[in-house]
Parts: structure tokens; C-alpha cells; sequence
């Protein structure tokens, strides 16, 4: 959307990107198909994080309702957030950055999955969402999910994403993903795991839809 590439006019105001238009917030949800952006907060090309983020991709396409793309492995590998180019708006002139905005502005909805590290989220993920303008995630539903060897750092992970989803004005659903490794690969715990999955689905389903017609409601 070209509105969300915008420089900003002047140095030192906030850095945000317009809501969208009525219209675009409605056609996805009211068309029947929901735009689902998949985002691996890790730069491995094999991990418990990519694992899980597979297994969320194939739960969505069997719901027949959701479109799932996966955001490109490369933007999780931006050089670290220059403040000064940021507040200028000069960073929306790269290339990678202007490709990170278009791929989040084209979804209706978004699913964050990270690595616990150091009890919080992967640096490549928040320097990546540091790139967002301050509502790229308005008036969309954001399931959040965590994979960690420990449950009790993966849940004050996904507290620690909420709050930066709220932010950038998205929406998490009330239920997040906490995952061990083994819950990955055993049977009992993976059938689990994909109920959970099923159900946290359900809720961006059902987020989406109500999203925008309240958003046009509201413009």
C-alpha cells in the first residue's frame, strides 16, 4: 500500500502509518479469505521455532478459510534499528524495509512465533517489528506463540510480545502458544498441540471478521 510508505514530513513526530482504508480492511474477512501473515523470529533454517511456525501454516490451510504466506527469512536480518534514519523516515527508502511494511500491510491478520531467548523474545524478531511504524499491526487480530525447553520462560515470553503487538495496535488473541520441543515430536503432546492450535485459529478467524466491520464502523 503506498500510503504506508510515506516519509515522514517533518523530524521528530511520531512514526506512523495511516489506517487503512475501509475498503481494504473489509475485503479480506468479508470476501471469505483471510490474509494470514506467518512470521519465524529466528534466521535458522532449522529450529523448533520453524517447526512449529510449519505446523501453524498446515492447521491454517486445512481450515479452507485462511491464505497463509511466510514472511521472507531474509527480513528477520535487517541491520540492527538506526534511530536516526527511523524518526527521519529514510529507512522506508530500502528496500528491504519498504518490502517488510507491503508484506505486513497486505494481511489481515498476523501469527509472531520466537525462540525463548534469554527469557525473552529472539532480537531478530523485535528488531524486525522495530521496523513496523507505530500501527502496522492496527485492526488485526496477532496469535502469538513461543517455543522454549523451559514452559515458564516460553509464558513470560509471550506476555513480553503482547505488550509489543499492543504497541503497534494489533490484537492478540486470548489464546497463545507456549511449546516444548518434545511437544513437537511426541504423539500424545502434538494432538494437544494442535487442538490448541485449532483453537487459537478459530480466534484470529473470528478476530478478523469482527475487526473490520468495527474498523469501518469507527472511520
Amino acid at each position: 500500500m503506498p500510503d504506508r510508505l510515506r516519509r515522514r514530513p517533518r523530524r521528530g513526530a511520531r512514526r506512523a502509518a495511516p489506517p487503512r482504508r475501509a475498503e481494504e480492511r473489509l475485503a479480506g474477512p468479508r470476501s471469505g479469505s483471510v490474509n494470514l501473515l506467518l512470521v519465524a523470529g529466528t534466521t535458522a533454517r532449522a529450529s523448533s521455532c520453524r517447526r512449529l511456525t510449519a505446523l501453524i501454516a498446515e492447521r491454517a490451510d486445512q481450515t479452507g478459510r485462511l491464505t497463509v504466506g511466510e514472511l521472507d527469512r531474509s527480513l528477520l536480518a535487517l541491520p540492527v534499528l538506526d534511530p536516526d534514519r527511523y524518526v527521519s523516515g529514510e529507512l522506508l527508502e530500502d528496500p528491504a524495509v519498504a518490502h517488510l511494511l507491503k508484506e505486513v500491510a497486505a494481511a489481515d491478520a498476523v501469527v509472531l512465533v520466537t525462540p525463548v531467548q534469554h527469557g525473552s523474545l529472539s532480537g531478530a524478531l523485535k528488531n524486525t517489528l522495530d521496523h513496523l511504524p507505530d500501527t502496522a499491526l492496527a485492526d488485526r487480530p496477532v496469535l502469538i506463540a513461543a517455543t522454549a525447553s523451559a514452559l515458564h520462560n516460553a509464558s513470560g515470553t509471550c506476555d513480553h510480545l503482547r505488550a509489543v503487538v499492543r504497541a503497534l495496535g494489533g490484537w492478540a488473541v486470548p489464546t497463545q502458544l507456549v511449546v516444548q520441543r518434545a511437544d513437537l515430536t511426541e504423539p500424545g503432546s502434538l494432538t494437544a498441540l494442535t487442538s490448541r492450535i485449532d483453537q487459537a485459529l478459530d480466534e484470529v478467524l473470528r478476530f478478523a471478521t469482527a475487526l473490520g466491520p468495527a474498523a469501518h464502523l469507527g472511520s
